[in-house]
């Protein structure tokens, strides 16, 4: 199977911008754009996330850490972008967007579900987090960022 047609088909699957954020045993605060965030059961409630080995965060996600998903509003696309680049690494939390008290997670988030990770498999370049959900803190209203054949939709 050619890979470039695979990823022409992936563009086309439009999903619900997410970042995830953590925090490290040291204090440490981390945050990126996720492309691939989905619920796993409702019973209990888990979600599933694939994370690049090669990405800051992934060494900081061992099983019983924490972590939120953040899903974006549509408002949003600016920490979607500051999320997504490596250059910017560092200047993901100079702002106002986060709650960093405990597991840190951007205030005025679509949703916010904190989760605890559970099981860790790895698949060739990335791992993919299997996590228990904890709580969860959702907007009044349906405004979710949308990203789909390279772009923001909305």
């Amino acid at each position: 199977m050619p890979k470039e047609q695979f990823l022409i088909a992936m563009r086309y699957l439009a999903a619900s911008v997410s970042v995830v954020s953590a925090k490290d045993s040291h204090g440490k605060l981390y945050a990126m754009t996720a492309s691939s965030v989905t619920s796993l059961t409702i019973e209990p409630p888990a979600i599933l996330v694939c994370v690049n080995k090669n990405a800051s965060i992934h060494d900081a996600l061992q099983p019983g850490s924490e972590m939120c998903i953040n899903i974006l509003s549509n408002a949003q696309q600016d920490i979607s972008n500051l999320c997504s680049s490596k250059d910017s690494d560092m200047k993901r939390f100079d702002n106002d967007y986060w709650n960093k008290d405990e597991v840190p997670f951007l205030k005025d988030a679509q949703s916010n579900i904190f989760v605890q990770v559970d099981e860790i498999v790895g698949y060739h370049s990335h791992s993919i987090l299997i996590s228990k959900v904890l709580s969860v803190k959702n907007a009044e209203s349906f405004n979710t960022l949308i990203y789909a054949d390279g772009g923001y939709l909305g």
